[in-house]
């Protein structure tokens, strides 16, 4: 067995460690103890991605800027020697394809736009909004797509999708079995078939950062993982 965290990843680029603008962090002492415990593990850069979600978390983006700066004040009291930017996780819904092409969007990279859809079905303009993004100049990433049940065992269909230029972020947590066994088989498949660009924590509290640190993962899987050509740390 292997340590998950000897993976050399430097950048995560998902994560929900403001505290207080939705369901991840819900104070500034857990931010920083898990930032601190990101930055032991050899990270470096954080791409802090707080929920954009109509109705239940109406954040803007100079709304989480200003909270980043308050966090970023913190973190530098307790000398931690990392690097804090911001994004968005933005749920598809009317008010996004509203928003596309009205304003610019939070992003990281080379304009890569994160975003996740429904758990239990599949959006039915799933096509079209991706298609929308495009067109728009951003570089669609699609959070844990492992974690979408009504795509599991679709292999054809996630094929299609990556080629059609869709980037594909699994989680830390599905990969070491964290939410459900049909989850972590998802995530498998996926690494099986090349179908990972990003690898994120999707870290909302200190009780999934102490599930990473520990984590343990057979030299089989962390040798198909090494192979990935991931993208974390080109950003």
């Amino acid at each position: 067995m292997v340590p998950l965290r000897d993976l050399g990843l430097t950048c995560d680029m998902h994560s929900h460690l403001i505290p207080g603008v939705d369901d991840g962090s819900q104070s500034a002492k857990d931010s920083i103890l898990m930032i601190k415990g990101m930055s032991e593990m050899g990270y470096k850069k954080l791409i802090i991605t707080p929920h954009f979600m109509t109705g239940f978390y109406n954040n803007t983006a100079d709304g989480v800027r200003h909270a980043l700066s308050m966090l970023k004040e913190g973190v530098s009291r307790q000398d931690i020697d990392i690097e804090l930017d911001v994004a968005a996780e933005y749920y598809i819904d009317y008010d996004f394809m509203q928003d596309l092409d009205k304003k610019p969007m939070l992003t990281f990279g080379n304009k890569m736009l994160l975003f996740e859809c429904s758990f239990t079905n599949q959006h039915r303009n799933f096509d079209e909004t991706v298609f929308e993004m495009q067109i728009n100049g951003y570089k669609p990433v699609l959070a844990h797509p492992e974690r979408y049940t009504y795509w599991h065992g679709a292999t054809s269909l996630m094929h299609e999708f990556h080629d059609r230029g869709i980037l594909f972020q699994l989680n830390l947590l599905s990969i070491i079995g964290a939410y459900s066994s049909s989850v972590n088989k998802a995530a498998m498949a996926l690494i099986d078939n090349g179908l990972c660009d990003f690898i994120g924590t999707d870290l909302h509290n200190p009780n999934h950062l102490s599930l990473i640190e520990n984590a343990m993962i057979p030299a089989s899987l962390f040798e198909k993982l090494s192979k990935l050509k991931l993208l974390n740390n080109s950003i």
